[in-house]
């Protein structure tokens, strides 16, 4: 009765349901089976649709029906059987239990489209600007990011390819979208690129031009050749649709609409971060307005850096486009005192937003510095760029080894001295100024003196006679702070009449009140959360510059972002931390395969004499033929580029980039594993040239050759030159009857799989002369004889 008992009960968890594991021929059939039997068929596939190895093929052998003809009537039914459940793009990560009664957990990976929306009309293939390796033609052409299998296929519903995210993305602290609008412009789509760069960059001409790149260093196109020159290619996009908008081809920029009824913000500063802050506010409908001390937007973009590298004009139309968006700009409007924090608050804003820069030179505690002849760098930078006169000196020493160092040298230069020496205690590995700066300030006479620091401004006649050094030994201790030691015995020194420091700089504070909550470091920055920005005291926020100390423009606009998410949530008085926690994540890798080597396009220079002459912009944009080519190097590691122009055109809101993989279990009875097989890989015999010689061939790939959907569209085609073969050889046993690559066993297919495929060549194009070259033919099945005596007599093959 025990027995008996657990009998019963086993008999009672039995689940009538059934796993099959494979979309192929063998798969749909056992699905269809089964579920015409009465059982729930789950069929799991692992790429994007059903189908299997024979939906590649043209004909099959013995009667040379056509495969898809023999396929399509099982795609549909499988697809409608109301016992069937597809899970396609999906993977089998466990299974346990016993028979008749397993869990069966499933990895379902996004295909970032709807399939109950999407209608398969193909307007996203149009719109898609990345084009990848086609797999399922065998690599004999491309096909998009987004795309269908086959025509044919079910689901009929197209797909996302994605890697892991672009190294170019990962690594800009903005998180623009290299890869993205590189695409766009590959294809001549320049608003699209320029919208798509407007995401991230808000002053996209500016950052064109004096971005430091990171994107470029970590780009993986650098293990083949050279970076993809990306930093140039948006200053391309964003220069020529600013050209066409100027000559009426393309319209102005839509502005978006303020509500009056959201709360107001202010923003202290008008800096790359203090713009990026009320473009993003504004394009949430709240009402930004912009407080700037100066007579100019820009921050230090309009104060320090030269016009060589930043012309006026540039600056001038970025910021008046993130103007136009909406903002309210109060120049000359600094805030402190009377007109300080408190002073805004009641004036509405219930929330402020601190972008305040570090526009305040350091000195240094050396004698002379009171001579003079002594100026401090930002100083100096920013009466030139205001075409304040400034009598330069003819031998000039620039203090300093970081980017503004290398700015001042620069400038020194275009006004006339003829020396110009820059001296800085780190060693020319350590110097922190970017090595195109150097090189660039090498070219146009700058001398660079490592290793020394300063310890004195000698001066004659009360005046700057020259400057006296110390050898520096060391430049950062061993934690890797900085703490300089000097040889004191080891002295140089250099003549000049005019001395520049530009050793560091140093942020406003006035714009706090005596009482706050706010806080500052030893150093003079403002404290603030590093997930949020927020200070201490409730509705303030801050970043840039004056949170982080000199840093870049873009690292300035990403505190900007970071900032208007914080405002928009404190407003709303939503966490302003959920979700923002720094996640790493690993960049997609350089795409398998062979890269053909493509020489990067440069930007070029101008003549260096006139480089001297004055303060003309200094390096020329691409072309559209050049920014086109140059487009066309990207590797695009990531796929899918993610620039949304298949959103934008896809009718039937289908496409969800956001779409997440998601892990889903079922209890089945039952398993049928129907995987199929993979194609041998050829590239293990390279006595044979697989790989090496375009004209060598797979079988399956031949076989898409002779498909009328295939990538030649059914005509024969040599992949090398596009020529029509006359002889073709086929060479059998590569791979199987072999102890080398551990098959000693026989295919069995191949056979008949050679001898059907000369014969639908020799029907495709009657002069082709076909041969194959075989140990033994195996011709075992039913009429495969006759067949095998058809090719040789009826059509001629040998």
């Amino acid at each position: 009765m025990n027995n008996n008992g657990s009998k019963e009960k086993s008999d009672q968890k039995k689940v009538g349901a059934v796993m099959v594991v494979g979309g192929g021929i063998c798969g749909m059939q056992s699905a269809l089976d089964l579920a015409n039997s009465g059982f729930k068929v789950y069929l799991v596939e692992e790429t994007t649709s059903i189908g299997g190895r024979m939906s590649q093929l043209d004909k099959t052998f013995p009667t040379n029906d056509c495969a898809m003809c023999m396929i399509s009537p099982k795609l549909i039914e499988v697809d409608k059987h109301l016992n069937i459940e597809i899970l396609s793009n999906s993977q089998v990560q466990s299974l346990e239990g016993e028979a008749g009664n397993f869990t069966v957990k499933v990895l379902r990976k996004p295909r970032y489209v709807d399939i109950e929306k999407c209608s398969s009309c193909g307007d996203c293939f149009e719109a898609c600007p990345v084009d990848l390796i086609n797999e399922f033609e065998q690599g004999l052409n491309t096909r998009k990011a987004i795309n269908k299998r086959y025509p044919q296929a079910i689901p009929s519903a197209v797909a996302i390819s994605k890697a892991a995210r672009p190294p170019c993305k990962l690594t800009c602290p903005a998180g623009c979208n290299g890869q993205g609008y590189v695409a766009l412009i590959s294809k001549g789509k320049y608003l699209e690129a320029l919208d798509h760069i407007k995401q991230w960059i808000p002053l996209p001409a500016v950052l064109g031009r004096i971005c430091h790149h990171p994107c470029e260093q970590e780009c993986n196109r650098d293990e083949v050749d050279q970076p993809v020159a990306i930093a140039p290619l948006k200053r391309f996009a964003a220069d020529i649709v600013r050209q066409k908008r100027k000559d009426g081809e393309i319209p102005p920029e839509e502005r978006p609409v303020i509500d009056k009824s959201k709360p107001k913000v202010a923003v202290v500063g008008a800096g790359p971060s203090g713009l990026t802050c009320a473009y993003d506010l504004v394009k949430l409908g709240y009402p930004a307005t912009v407080f700037e001390a100066s007579p100019q937007p820009g921050g230090q973009l309009w104060s320090a850096i030269p016009k060589y590298r930043l012309p006026d004009d540039v600056l001038a139309a970025d910021i008046k486009d993130i103007v136009d968006m909406g903002i309210e700009l109060k120049l000359n409007s600094p805030v402190n005192g009377k007109n300080g924090l408190e002073a805004l608050k009641k004036q509405g804003y219930e929330a402020i937003y601190l972008a305040i820069g570090a526009q305040q030179s350091r000195s240094l505690p050396i004698p002379g510095v009171d001579l003079p002849g002594v100026l401090l760098a930002l100083d100096f930078l920013k009466d030139v760029n205001q075409g304040i006169k400034v009598d330069i000196g003819d031998k000039v020493v620039v203090i300093g080894g970081g980017n503004v160092a290398m700015d001042v040298a620069r400038t020194a230069r275009r006004l006339g001295a003829s020396e110009v020496t820059a001296v800085c205690l780190e060693s020319a590995e350590e110097m922190p100024a970017h090595p195109w700066e150097i090189e660039e300030a090498v070219e146009e006479g700058v001398k660079v003196m490592n290793s020394w620091g300063p310890n004195e401004i000698v001066g004659k006649d009360g005046s700057v006679a020259g400057v006296a050094f110390k050898k520096c030994t060391s430049v950062f201790d061993s934690e890797g702070r900085f703490s300089p030691t000097f040889d004191e015995n080891v002295t140089t020194s250099v003549d000049s009449d005019m001395v520049i420091i530009a050793i560091g700089q140093a942020t406003d504070l006035s714009v706090l009140p005596e009482k706050t909550d706010i806080k500052t470091t030893r150093g003079g920055w403002l404290i603030v959360d590093p997930v949020t920005l927020a200070t201490d005291e409730a509705g303030i926020f801050a970043g840039g510059d004056g949170v982080t100390g000199p840093k870049s423009a873009v690292e300035a606009i990403q505190h900007g972002h970071e900032a208007a998410v914080s405002i928009d949530r404190y407003l709303n008085k939503l966490d302003l931390k959920e979700g923002r926690e720094a996640k790493k994540e690993e960049p997609a890798s350089l795409p398998e395969g062979k890269h053909e080597k493509k020489k990067r396009l440069n930007t070029k220079y101008i003549d260096l004499a006139k480089r001297l002459s004055g303060f003309d912009e200094i390096v020329d944009a691409f072309t559209e033929e050049e920014a086109i080519k140059e487009a066309e190097r990207c590797l695009d590691c990531g796929l899918c580029s993610e620039c949304l122009q298949c959103v934008s055109v896809c009718q039937a809101k289908a496409i969800d980039h956001d779409m997440k993989e998601e892990e889903v279990e079922l209890q089945v009875g039952s398993v049928v594993l129907a995987p199929g097989f993979e194609p041998f890989d050829a590239r293990i015999k390279s006595e044979y040239g697989y790989g090496r010689m375009p004209n060598v061939l797979t079988s399956v790939e031949f076989e898409r050759i002779l498909s009328a959907s295939g990538p030649f569209q059914g005509q024969v085609m040599r992949p090398s030159d596009g020529n029509h073969p006359l002889k073709i050889a086929w060479i059998q046993c590569v791979g199987s009857r072999d102890e080398t690559c551990d098959r000693d066993y026989c295919s069995s297919v191949c056979c008949m799989y050679a001898t059907k495929e000369a014969i639908i060549a020799r029907e495709h194009e009657s002069a082709i002369q076909p041969t194959i070259f075989y140990n033994d033919i195996r011709a075992f099945g039913k009429g495969f004889e006759r067949y095998y005596e058809s090719a040789k007599g009826k059509f001629g093959i040998r």
